[in-house]
């Protein structure tokens, strides 16, 4: 399978990484310099777990020279998906599938909305990974994929995705309600995210401290509210002892906003808390712990972008 990834941050090399030692051809598309010149000058270098290798993997700036691939994977930050997008309608060929595994709630909408729905899937991961240097990746020792279509249901397409992805080297899950997911994983991003990059300590302590928790509880009854009121099936106590226990499986990560900060980079918490925040105005439900947690975040980066 030809296979492009849209970003080579953390995970987008991870997946990569993945992919091109189950002699998939893989080639990563990133507009960051300084990344691309490392790893066409040292290889991309992955640690999971005792495991190092160093890899000689395809890495351009030029998005053209990825041209009809059978997939694309969007790795981008949630904002530079509109541009991501475009830059892909260069690419695609007549058989071309783009898939999103990306944080937050809006990344199929957008996506799909400039290269169609009839090309767009969508989905979750399990993966966690870090870039701690250009080129130079950390990613979790095991993870999975699950995919489905955005209205519900399992599709041809959907089983064959995840036939390919398995021969790609991924555990893959085929989901008939892929929303309900999303959804589930963005109560741990709501919960656990911001907090983190507030207080700017690991995982573990957003559950773990009080007076962390209590925001934590707070920001998740108000995913559960919202999900509610837009039709989602999703129990509060259940979510609640999800985001709870991915904070201690997790417990010595340091969550992407917090690295997203630590690097003066922008966040995507408009897509995760700030999506709680939106669609609550939305439909009439007051999400306050998320207000200010959105705020609070964008007033940080402000102040590192000024």
């Amino acid at each position: 399978m030809k296979i492009t990834i849209v970003g080579a941050g953390s995970i987008g090399t991870l997946f990569g990484s993945i992919l091109f030692q189950a002699g998939q051809d893989v080639t990563l598309v990133e507009k960051r310099h300084e990344i691309v010149e490392a790893i066409r000058k040292n290889g991309l270098k992955i640690i999971r777990g005792a495991d190092e290798k160093v890899l000689k993997i395809k890495i351009t700036e030029n998005i053209e020279e990825a041209a009809n691939p059978d997939l694309i994977m969007f790795t981008v930050k949630s904002y530079d998906n509109v541009t991501a997008a475009r830059d892909c309608l260069k690419i695609i060929g007549p058989n071309t599938t783009i898939l999103t595994l990306q944080n937050g709630v809006g990344n199929y909408e957008t996506i799909a909305s400039i290269v169609g729905e009839e090309r767009t899937v969508v989905g979750t991961t399990t993966f966690g990974s870090t870039q701690y240097a250009p080129g130079c990746t950390r990613g979790s020792e095991t993870g999975s994929i699950s995919i489905g279509e955005f209205a519900g249901g399992i599709s041809e397409r959907i089983s064959t995705l995840a036939r390919q992805l398995r021969e790609g080297g991924f555990e893959v899950f085929e989901v008939d309600n892929v929303n309900k997911l999303i959804w589930t994983k963005l109560a741990v991003n709501v919960g656990i995210n911001a907090i983190g990059t507030l207080c700017n300590f690991e995982n573990l302590y957003t559950s773990k401290i009080e007076e962390a928790g209590l925001l934590q509880k707070q920001a998740v009854e108000e995913v559960a509210a919202v999900a509610k009121a837009k039709g989602l099936d999703l129990d509060y106590d259940h979510l609640y002892q999800h985001v709870v226990d991915v904070s201690e499986s997790t417990a010595k990560n340091k969550c992407s906003m917090l690295q997203d900060v630590e690097n003066k980079n922008l966040t995507e918490v408009l897509t995760i808390n700030g999506a709680i925040m939106e669609e609550g105005k939305k439909l009439g439900i007051s999400t306050p712990i998320n207000f200010v947690l959105t705020n609070l975040v964008k007033a940080k980066e402000t102040y590192h972008h000024r």
